[in-house]
């Protein structure tokens, strides 16, 4: 995963009291999207427009992120969501489970996530749709906790929290991007190919599972130049 010191973005908005609550009974890794971003050192400054358009994409990352954790639903739902949420970016974060394995798995969470919200809607969100849900989101954390390594098995030497913070939170921006309407299809596209171009940067520095000091020194090098040049995008 991947991110980046750039953000001169103000991150921190504040949530409701209920959806508060909810995020606070199920977290268990700290970070909230925007913070994933939001403790690095400034290195793009933008323009006026710039930061008004970056501020209202970190704003409606909130919005998505509130609703990824189940905003709105019966508590025992929320809970559910918000726990399974916070299980796969903490794993993705902490390079315990491979980039694509994470993205099916919060491909997976949108879906089911889709289903409940259309059936809440529709006032159809019955008691055996809902322990339904919730064992599926259990067998998906079941899964998850089988196939991702224990943190003590990741070297420190090969752990990125950084870059894997910002890469979920690229990620993520890209998941609903063009449906937030301030992301057009083809920043979508060019943030795609540069996110893409990080993860390859990573891959190669950690192919031979050694990364000395100088080589993350290196990937850090270009993780800076890729992620000014995605921020770039987002405020242009």
């Amino acid at each position: 995963m991947r991110l980046l010191p750039l953000i001169c973005i103000p991150f921190l908005f504040t949530l409701s009291a209920q959806a508060e609550t909810v995020v606070q009974q199920a977290r268990t890794y700290g970070n909230t999207l925007n913070e994933l971003v939001g403790r690095f050192p400034n290195q793009f400054v933008p323009r006026e427009r710039e930061s008004r358009k970056l501020s209202a994409i970190s704003e409606l990352l909130v919005l998505h992120e509130l609703k990824m954790r189940g905003e709105g639903l019966p508590s025992n739902l929320a809970v559910a969501f918000s726990s399974n949420y916070t299980a796969v970016i903490s794993a993705l974060v902490e390079d315990r489970i491979p980039e694509e394995y994470g993205r099916a798995l919060l491909s997976f969470h949108r879906e089911l996530l889709s289903k409940v919200y259309i059936k809440a809607r529709n006032s159809q969100l019955d008691q055996n749709f809902s322990e339904a849900a919730i064992d599926s989101l259990s067998f998906y954390q079941g899964e998850l906790d089988a196939n991702a390594i224990s943190l003590w098995d990741v070297p420190d030497s090969l752990r990125t929290p950084v870059i894997n913070g910002y890469q979920v939170w690229v990620d993520e921006l890209l998941s609903f991007g063009c449906d937030c309407g301030r992301l057009t299809p083809g920043n979508v596209s060019r943030l795609r190919l540069l996110a893409d171009k990080l993860e390859r940067f990573e891959g190669y520095y950690k192919v031979d599972g050694v990364m000395n000091t100088h080589e993350r020194e290196q990937l850090h090098g270009r993780f800076l130049d890729v992620t000014k040049e995605m921020l770039e995008e987002l405020g242009g």
